[in-house]
């Protein structure tokens, strides 16, 4: 039986049921399937479209793991202030996700549930620059989730830095430069989000990776 002639003879038994609840429940009971997938479908058109209009207005996008807002006003201002200095000229602005705590005490099912959460970031290129202590750092470098900085940066900037570029072994061996430890005094640390060492690197998998390269180059520039 064909799909028109199937729908002919359900509205034919539809015509015949008593009342309005049973037409609901013949519908519901015939037709759920289809309903719950037309649904879904619905569902993922409206999270992608909310999710573009987000992008739509976001220049980058930035984690701080472990950082000192929870304790202290930050100004997250920072970044794009920096992206302008470097030579960027949007109305989009960089959007700062600064509520990442890991490692905290009493804290190993939520610790879990971050690196989820993170780990997914990393592969599906919604993250261009990642900052954290050291541990963290490593956690991500050991899977290769930075950018080798020699691709990005210029080499002559990487060199007059390099006390503060922070190289770590890869798979093969090979010590590669894959971020920058920004130290008390930095851009950052003034902008009231650290108060020790912290170590920021560009993800491999970044969308926004021109712009994040940006950031760091005018970032090591003013430490000159």
């Amino acid at each position: 039986m064909g799909l028109i002639d199937m729908l002919k003879k359900d509205k034919e038994k539809l015509s015949k049921l008593p009342d309005r609840k049973s037409r609901i429940n013949f519908i519901w009971d015939y037709y759920k399937i289809l309903i719950i997938a037309a649904l879904s479908v619905l569902c993922i058109i409206l999270i992608s479209f909310f999710s573009n209009l987000g992008k739509a207005e976001t220049s980058m996008y930035v984690v701080l793991i472990n950082n000192d807002s929870l304790i202290r006003e930050c100004d997250d201002k920072v970044f794009d202030e920096v992206l302008k200095k470097g030579g960027y000229e949007s109305r989009k602005k960089v959007d700062v996700n600064d509520k990442f705590q890991l490692g905290r005490e009493l804290s190993e099912d939520t610790d879990s549930d971050t690196l989820q959460v993170l780990t997914a970031l990393f592969m599906i290129s919604d993250l261009d620059l990642y900052v954290s202590d050291q541990y963290w750092f490593d956690y991500f470098a050991k899977e290769d989730g930075f950018t080798d900085l020699r691709y990005l940066i210029d080499l002559s900037l990487l060199e007059e830095n390099r006390d503060d570029i922070y190289y770590f072994e890869n798979k093969n061996g090979q010590m590669i430069p894959v971020g920058v430890i920004l130290r008390d005094g930095s851009l950052i640390h003034e902008a009231g989000y650290y108060h020790n060492d912290a170590f920021m690197g560009i993800v491999s998998q970044a969308e926004n990776r021109d712009l994040a390269a940006i950031f760091v180059t005018q970032l090591l520039t003013d430490r000159k």
